[in-house]
């Protein structure tokens, strides 16, 4: 496991409230790992955003044919996963 890194925030007195309260409710970790878990939440919510983003570029920069296509391979797709659960 690798070590962990301590930082200084200072956030402002009704956050720390409402975090404490939290933690006592729940009784299910500290401060440190609760401010990770949300940390590590919006992280992997900006990557699906960019993801979603890329996605979305990639679908409007394709021209009628290659638009054309995509539908008769997703056709496919769909026919072929309707199959393997019928």
């Amino acid at each position: 496991m690798k070590s962990k890194v301590k930082i200084t925030a200072t956030i402002d007195p009704t956050i720390v409230h409402i975090i404490d309260s939290y933690l006592r409710r729940t009784k299910n970790c500290s401060r440190s790992r609760l401010i990770e878990d949300i940390l590590r939440n919006w992280y992997m919510e900006q990557k699906k955003r960019e993801i979603e983003k890329k996605t979305e570029e990639y679908y409007l920069s394709l021209s009628e044919d290659e638009k054309k296509e995509d539908k008769e391979w997703r056709d496919i797709a769909a026919q072929s996963a309707k199959n393997l659960w019928e």
